[in-house]
């Protein structure tokens, strides 16, 4: 078939090559100016730097890479001024946020242990001396993770040893290592980020550091003090460099232009002034804006050391403390005295008194108070009527046996019952009482063992002077 063109064809094919060359030459907003055109895609963005701050990519991988996916969908839709597409991709994020947050929560809760040994590890250096490691380990996490996003609790639970023992041996082998070991690992580590590249500056005086650290341990083995001190400096230096070349990547990323770049700083200074209040003059030089953060900063430091100042004590007030804390000190180990291991862990929290009692027996799933636990509750009595001021503070603790919901009940329930002990037998008033679950959030110990799981199930008795 043979397309006819006279005059009029010719116009209508040159009208739609011009029309299309308009659309396709429209042009492309950049990242600031999507997340200044666009309050919803700007608030998602917002939304998951928080979440990533407190964990998000490892506690809830799933649903935080979800939320990724959004922010990307709503990034690329508004680049082509597709503002009806841009906004529903962004609220979509923003609802799965929501879920991103619920599940950092639970993973963080089911996880505290494994988490708290993780972060002594990196404490102690793991990420430049065993970085693939503590990768690995991090994966093995994020799919631990995963099954407490997919409901598979018991799963989870199952694989909380491992971790907790993979992450407490690379803290134990960091811990191993001297500063000078430290420092070249970190070294190395930003060389192989790029840091030559893209931080030569930072990098080089790392380098430099560490080579006067060598020089002084070559001249003299006994100055181990000094060398360590610029090993220090080595290390800091280096672990500077890899955190700048990681932010050059980001801009490269990014493809950041020099007004994207001095946009990001005004940005990051905005943040820091938040909790000071107002705006910062970024209508005026670079060094002025400087110079008033600063100002308001040595406001602020200058009233916290004139209200130090007035809470300075005479020397009659710190006599009076002294005779107080003597008699709080003579108090605690009265009742110290009082309960045998088996019973119960007596600690002194500044002016008050934590009774930790493991030795209640109640029935499995009940909270009902056992009459083998009276002399028990009758030694708790004694113990609170020695101060006749405090406040009392019930708290009932599970072990992981069992749904978080049923623990959690159950806790309250034991606490409710000990609270009631107190008041009616002890005739302690009940105002002064105030009683709380925790199920099995708050271990003392690993609930992988018989004995672990005895220690979690306790009843805490707080006596509050303060």
């Amino acid at each position: 078939m043979k397309i006819k063109t006279g005059l009029f064809g010719l116009s209508l094919i040159v009208a739609v090559i011009t029309m299309g060359g308009c659309a396709t030459s429209q042009p492309k907003l950049t990242q600031e100016q999507i997340l200044s055109q666009y309050p919803q895609v700007s608030s998602l963005d917002s939304e998951i730097k928080k979440s990533r701050s407190k964990g998000a990519e490892l506690l809830a991988p799933v649903s935080y890479t979800k939320a990724l996916d959004s922010l990307e969908s709503a990034m690329n839709a508004a680049r082509k001024n597709k503002k009806e597409a841009a906004n529903k991709a962004a609220a979509e994020g923003l609802k799965v946020i929501e879920k991103v947050n619920r599940d950092s929560d639970s993973s963080r809760k089911i996880l505290s242990e494994v988490l708290s040994a993780r972060e002594r590890a990196i404490t102690a250096g793991v990420v430049t001396l065993q970085g693939d490691k503590l990768a690995d380990l991090d994966n093995d996490l994020k799919a631990t993770a995963t099954l407490i996003e997919n409901g598979d609790i018991e799963r989870a639970k199952q694989r909380r040893p491992r971790l907790f023992e993979g992450y407490t041996q690379l803290e134990l082998t960091a811990l191993k290592q001297g500063t000078a070991d430290l420092a070249k690992s970190a070294i190395a580590s930003a060389k192989k980020q790029g840091a030559k590249e893209y931080a030569p500056k930072t990098l080089a005086q790392a380098e430099e550091e560490m080579a006067l650290a060598v020089t002084i341990l070559n001249a003299d083995r006994t100055q181990t003090d000094k060398a360590d001190v610029q090993a220090k400096k080595a290390k800091w230096l280096a672990e500077k460099s890899a955190a700048i070349t990681e932010t050059v990547k980001e801009f490269d990323r990014r493809d950041y232009t020099m007004e994207d770049v001095v946009l990001w700083h005004q940005s990051q200074l905005q943040t820091v002034n938040e909790p000071l209040g107002g705006q910062l003059p970024f209508n005026e030089p670079s060094e002025d804006v400087v110079l008033s953060l600063r100002n308001a900063i040595i406001q602020l430091k200058t009233a916290e050391d004139k209200y130090e100042k007035q809470l300075v004590l005479t020397e009659k007030d710190r006599l009076t403390l002294q005779k107080r804390d003597l008699a709080q000190k003579e108090k605690f180990e009265k009742v110290q005295a009082m309960f045998d291991e088996n019973e119960a862990n007596v600690y002194r929290q500044r002016q008050n008194v934590l009774i930790s009692a493991h030795g209640f027996q109640f029935p499995s799933g009940q909270s009902e108070i056992q009459t083998v636990n009276f002399p028990l509750m009758n030694k708790i009595i004694r113990a609170i009527n020695i101060f006749p001021d405090a406040r009392i503070e019930v708290v009932g603790h599970t072990d992981s046996t069992g749904s978080d919901k049923v623990n959690q009940t159950l806790s309250q329930a034991r606490a409710e019952k000990v609270g009631k002990f107190l008041s009616e037998v002890g005739e302690i008033t009940p105002k002064r009482i105030t009683t709380r679950g925790y199920g099995e959030s708050r271990p003392v110990a690993t609930n992988e063992t018989a004995e672990g799981r005895a220690e979690n199930r306790r009843v805490e008795i707080k006596i509050i002077n303060e």
